[in-house]
């Protein structure tokens, strides 16, 4: 059995490391098989940007052994290509002028590695020569490869000026790559957040960018088959240790670690997360633990960005919305995106398309922070009682999961009283009452979330509409939301609108909840069981 690639990003490591490789070479074979190519990719974090840029080194460099058993191996020609590549998480960035010194050295080193003078100059001179000479010394076209293009400005994301500064210094480097054209074989660069051709690459718009683009949506990340192929024995070890079935297992993996999609139609696993799941045979929440961005928190401060904005049913988002603002400018839903913390869930229409949190593990992690900055919530005090919560819904006790709500929602209610205020400005009293409970809807939500209980809200069913939907193993509960009203209302409302009837295979846990507009919390519940057929 090979071992499990945890934080391994270098290509020949993996493979004389006898690590398994899930094998993308197909998708790569796509891009190279052309005389000449120009990329750009954005993923989130962890997700393999990394480990496809040294795969694509080691593919260009003809290290033919490495890719035996690989799909690429006997389709490529392996002619050795001179390799530039710039990784931008090997550059400090703790001010400009670090940067700056900073490329300038690892210039300078490409260059001796190659055997080239370094030209003095600018950076951008330093790099236009750099490569020209590669090229002509060799009398071969060099392949670029750029990882983590935008991390510089990334790291000062929440610093405007800062940003900026690192922005033009960037630009510097990458403006240069249309000029050496006829020095270049390859092109490839990653990132977490898209380009603007106005920006970083205002003169690169040879740059075809594959971020969104159908044909390469599973390029990176897992996706269920895969895991199924390359990880048989993890996945029965892990069946054994949590006495779980295959199905059940696969079915908890999607909601912790899957859901991400990058074109509306194919879904894939973050694929550290899994792998950190097969090491420790634990569903915990491995992506956000392994280094929730300082970046994301201070975007979400800086920008004052509110839970009921990022988490309500209808979330929309176009191709131009994603690419056409700085990334410092942005506006939430495209850097959440392209963070990885919300996820395209359907295409709409042409460049049009829904968004959701992908899963437990980035929703966990979202959630959390937006309580905290929005309602000063104790994120102790969510993980305390979100761990009953969470247990609740597992044990099917209703009166556990609801209590646990309402305590969380009682150390909220002052700065719940005033969210609610502002959303309910001038409004007419029954728009009112609506408007306040579709934000308990998403404040629940948040709460959801934040507890690592996987759900959907505004469910739309054949009766209507379900307010918050929760379903685990084989059991499903149905949560009606009123204000003001009764909690036997409530629970009328899905009895008469039959909101089960899509779920007669599952237990259904049939729950009206009343909530109280003046205490701003949960004044009753109430219950009815369906036995799944």
């Amino acid at each position: 059995m090979k071992e499990l690639p945890i934080g391994v990003i270098d290509f020949k490591d993996l493979i004389n490391g006898n690590f398994t490789y899930v094998d993308k070479t197909k998708y790569i074979y796509e891009l190279v098989k052309r005389a000449k190519g120009y990329y750009f990719l954005s993923r989130p974090r962890r997700f393999g940007k990394s480990l496809t840029v040294s795969v694509l080194e080691y593919l260009f460099k003809g290290e033919k052994k490495l890719f035996e058993g690989t799909w690429i191996y006997d389709k490529w020609n392996w002619e050795s290509f001179p390799v530039v590549r710039l990784d931008m998480n090997e550059i400090d960035t703790t001010s400009p002028e670090d940067t700056y010194n900073s490329l300038f050295l690892r210039l300078k080193r490409i260059a001796k590695d190659y055997d080239v003078s370094c030209v003095d100059g600018t950076i951008s001179d330093v790099f236009y020569y750099l490569v020209q000479d590669i090229g002509r010394k060799y009398n071969k076209p060099v392949v670029l490869l750029i990882d983590e293009y935008e991390k510089p400005i990334l790291d000062h994301i929440s610093d405007k000026q800062k940003a900026h500064e690192m922005r033009e210094i960037l630009r510097q480097l990458y403006t240069k790559i249309k000029s050496l054209d006829q020095y270049l074989r390859f092109v490839f660069l990653t990132g977490i957040t898209k380009y603007t051709k106005a920006g970083v690459f205002c003169t690169s718009n040879n740059l075809v960018d594959i971020s969104f683009h159908e044909d390469f949506s599973q390029m990176l990340g897992y996706t269920q088959e895969e895991i199924i192929q390359y990880f048989p024995e993890y996945i029965d070890m892990a069946c054994q240790k949590l006495n779980m079935s295959k199905d059940y297992l696969l079915e908890q993996l999607e909601k912790y670690y899957g859901g991400f999609s990058f074109d509306g139609k194919h879904f894939v696993f973050n694929p550290f997360a899994v792998l950190l799941f097969f090491f420790h045979k634990s569903f915990l929440v491995y992506w956000n633990d392994s280094g929730a961005p300082k970046f994301l928190h201070d975007y979400l401060r800086a920008r004052k960005v509110k839970l009921e904005d990022i988490l309500k049913k209808d979330l929309l988002i176009s191709y131009i919305e994603l690419t056409s603002r700085e990334i410092e400018e942005s506006v939430a839903k495209s850097f959440l995106v392209q963070a990885g913390y919300l996820t395209f869930y359907k295409e709409i229409d042409s460049g049009l398309y829904g968004l959701k949190i992908p899963n437990i593990d980035a929703g966990q992690s979202l959630s959390q922070m937006l309580l905290e900055l929005n309602y000063e919530l104790d994120i102790d005090d969510l993980n305390r009682i979100g761990v009953k919560i969470k247990d609740a819904v597992k044990k099917e006790n209703v009166d556990g999961l609801i209590g646990g709500l309402k305590e969380i929602l009682g150390k909220m209610s002052y700065r719940l009283s005033e969210k609610i205020k502002q959303v309910t400005k001038n409004e007419e009293q029954e728009d009112k009452l609506r408007t306040i409970e579709s934000h308990y809807e998403m404040v629940i939500s948040g709460i959801l979330f934040g507890s690592g209980v996987y759900h959907e809200i505004e469910k739309e069913v054949s009766g209507g509409i379900i307010d918050i939907l929760i379903e685990n193993n084989g059991v499903a509960y149905i949560i009606e939301l009123k204000v003001d009203k009764s909690a036997k209302e409530a629970l009328e409302q899905i009895k008469e609108r039959r909101y089960y009837e899509g779920f007669t295979s599952k237990k259904c846990y049939l729950i009206g909840v009343s909530i109280d507009s003046r205490l701003k919390n949960i004044k009753e519940w109430t219950y009815e069981v369906i036995e799944a057929k």
